[in-house]
């Protein structure tokens, strides 16, 4: 059995942050930048990131408030902001062309990335998030988010309790997401590692403008567009991820069976055949 590849910590500043991010290696191949969504990290990715590496110089990104990337000073956590994070992350990589894959609010700040800076862009893989999104999911997001304990009083305490949540992935998977979602706390207690202001914003949410339209960006999206779906979602509805397509100058929709909206999570083994297909 082939040698599990390892990837390199790796941190820069970048608009005024510490941006950490997982290095797979191969620098000379093409460029692949895989960022999480909402809850997720750099290693949410870590399935993908091994079965592609061979073939791709893979960066995975913790997001800003996630991970060991630096909370926003400002508690800016704004699409706009999450991008003008990637634009000068790309820049100091000086990166001036690369794929960009995206999952759940990875996929809005991937898209908006993709409407303003289509140039920069070879390939985009959009993971079940479309411009509108279903309100079952949303609210079940927001629900569970406002629900969880702050602590715990074991790490197996919260594997229990994501466990419950869980429907597809696998307790190897859940456990390697909450090894990165959590630390211990200075009372021996564990809690999460995210900034606790994104989980304060749906607790108690104030009044915010509403989101920009993405159904007009996605037609200024020119370059090869993969839509993927969970079959078992409740935030990409087929009729949005159907018109996304439509839309996309050059789109197309896999739809991935035994997986809900964290797709890559729930069913790794299909979402990597369906990505590999698409990269070619």
């Amino acid at each position: 059995m082939a040698t599990r590849v390892k990837p390199q910590d790796k941190t820069v500043n970048a608009n005024g942050i510490n941006i950490h991010y997982l290095d797979w290696g191969n620098p000379g191949k093409p460029s692949l930048v895989m960022i999480h969504g909402l809850r997720g990290h750099a290693h949410s990715w870590d399935d993908v990131s091994a079965a592609v590496c061979q073939d791709y110089h893979v960066l995975a990104l913790d997001q800003r408030g996630r991970g060991e990337t630096d909370w926003a000073k400002d508690g800016d956590y704004s699409t706009d902001a999450y991008v003008a994070d990637m634009d000068a992350f790309c820049r100091v990589l000086g990166m001036d062309r690369f794929i960009l894959m995206g999952h759940s609010m990875g996929g809005r700040n991937s898209m908006t990335f993709a409407g303003k800076y289509p140039d920069k862009l070879e390939k985009l893989i959009i993971v079940d998030m479309g411009p509108e999104t279903d309100p079952r999911g949303g609210k079940r997001i927001s629900q569970e988010i406002i629900d969880v304990p702050e602590e715990f009083d074991a790490f197996e305490a919260v594997v229990e309790y994501m466990l419950k949540q869980n429907r597809f992935a696998s307790e190897t998977v859940i456990r390697r997401r909450l090894q990165y979602a959590t630390k211990e706390l200075p009372n021996g207690k564990i809690g999460w590692r995210y900034d606790l202001a994104i989980r304060e914003a749906r607790r108690n949410p104030v009044p915010t403008p509403p989101q920009a339209d993405l159904w007009p960006v996605l037609t200024r999206i020119p370059c090869p567009t993969l839509v993927v779906r969970g079959m078992e979602t409740d935030l990409l509805t087929a009729e949005v991820a159907q018109r996304m397509v439509r839309e996309l100058p050059q789109g197309q929709l896999v739809e991935i069976p035994n997986a809900g909206h964290m797709v890559f999570e729930d069913n790794p083994e299909d979402f990597i055949t369906a990505v590999r297909k698409f990269l070619g």
